[in-house]
C-alpha cells in the first residue's frame, strides 16, 4: 500500500538475523520502515554484525516526502 524502494530486497526485522546472508556488502544499505523506529534497529543489528554504516533513512513515508520514487509492490 505504501510501496518500496526500486530494487529493494525487504526483510523482516524479525528475520533479518537468519537472512543476513541475503544483505549485499558491495552496495550502499538502506533500510527503512513504515516511520523509522524499526529501521533504525535494523541498522544497528547490521552494524554488529560487520556491515559497515547502513544508511538508515526515517521510513518510506521520509522517503516519499523526500521526493524519491517508490513501486508498488506486485500484486501477485
Amino acid at each position: 500500500e505504501h510501496g518500496k524502494i526500486e530494487g529493494a530486497v525487504n526483510i523482516p526485522i524479525d528475520q533479518l538475523e537468519g537472512r543476513l546472508a541475503e544483505v549485499p556488502q558491495d552496495v550502499p544499505i538502506v533500510t527503512y520502515c513504515m516511520r523509522g523506529g524499526r529501521a533504525s534497529r535494523a541498522a544497528e543489528m547490521l552494524r554488529e554484525a560487520g556491515f559497515e554504516a547502513p544508511i538508515e533513512f526515517g521510513g518510506i513515508t521520509a522517503w516519499k516526502e523526500a521526493g524519491l520514487e517508490v513501486v508498488q509492490p506486485d500484486s501477485q
